[in-house]
């Protein structure tokens, strides 16, 4: 196992809760239904690589290739806080979407990786009043985020631009760490064009799963996102090579090389995807979406 992986990180940070505790932990990954094994791991599911460690992407030094910008113990403690804030994301996502029972166990797990967040992003900025401030901004839009899916979900109609906002908002957690990086190795420009760059390739990801997930959506609520849209489930399909291409070009812009490489292999891969559907309709509704998206993102 990676001494640093999130799977790693998480047998850390709960070797000392009381036993029980630990036992319904170890199936915590199966019972959120990220993985089919009851002792399948948070990286079965977490399996893109720069999501598991977008903090080691963004502390590369541009300027002095084969160095970094943080102390390699500093930057494992922004790798544990981004773990963490997965691990919270993932739980509170699923209880808000009412794809699990709230029960105390996922309760009480939510709560440790809230505090786990905070304490990791403390020990990585040495100052816990910042770590707060940037704990807070991701909470607020996470909650802005779910709120104003639920809103749209009820209502059964959205806009593009409104389905980017709601992805961003909801997933803004996750680039907290790496973004917090650069920001205190006095580098604010990389940050926030870090920031605008994961929030493209998130909202990238959010398209192809919500293609893949039309059935079970149906199923599950009624209706599925390129119902709400009024678009194929190509369309957001073939959105990726366009949301990809411009992720690719905001992490160029802050020189952060290995990131960008990584993306270009990855659009590769998704630019593949031939949905169902005539070709020239998806391909041009795919261009609409990611450019309306981009509006905003």
């Amino acid at each position: 196992m990676n001494a640093q992986g999130m799977d790693a990180t998480y047998r850390r940070l709960t070797q000392h809760l009381p036993a029980p505790l630990r036992q319904y932990g170890g199936t915590l990954p199966h019972r959120l239904g990220l993985t089919r094994w009851k002792d399948g791991c948070w990286e079965d599911f977490w399996v893109l690589d720069i999501n598991r460690d977008l903090p080691g992407y963004a502390a590369e030094d541009p300027d002095r290739p084969g160095h970094l910008l943080v102390p390699r113990e500093v930057l494992a403690h922004y790798r544990a806080a981004h773990h963490c804030a997965a691990i919270h994301g993932l739980i509170a996502d699923r209880l808000v979407d009412r794809q699990v029972a709230p029960d105390v166990g996922m309760l009480v797990y939510r709560g440790v990786f809230l505090r786990s967040w905070e304490h990791e992003l403390a020990a990585a900025l040495d100052n816990r009043r910042l770590a707060r401030q940037a704990l807070a901004k991701a909470l607020v839009s996470l909650r802005r985020g779910t709120a104003l899916e639920l809103k749209t979900m009820a209502l059964r109609r959205m806009d593009v631009a409104t389905y980017a906002v709601q992805t961003r908002e909801k997933l803004r957690w996750g680039g907290t760490a790496a973004v917090c990086l650069l920001r205190h190795a006095g580098q604010p420009e990389r940050a926030a064009l870090l920031e605008r760059s994961y929030d493209r390739f998130c909202f990238a990801l959010q398209c192809l799963d919500d293609a893949l997930d039309c059935e079970e959506d149906e199923r599950t609520r009624g209706t599925s996102i390129p119902a709400v849209l009024g678009l194929p489930e190509g369309a957001l399909v073939r959105a990726l090579p366009f949301l990809m291409e411009s992720a690719i070009t905001l992490a160029e812009q802050a020189r952060l090389v290995r990131l960008s490489t990584w993306m270009r292999g990855f659009a590769r891969l998704v630019g593949g995807i031939q949905p169902d559907g005539v070709p020239a309709h998806n391909e041009e509704a795919g261009r609409r979406l990611a450019s309306a998206a981009e509006e905003v993102l």
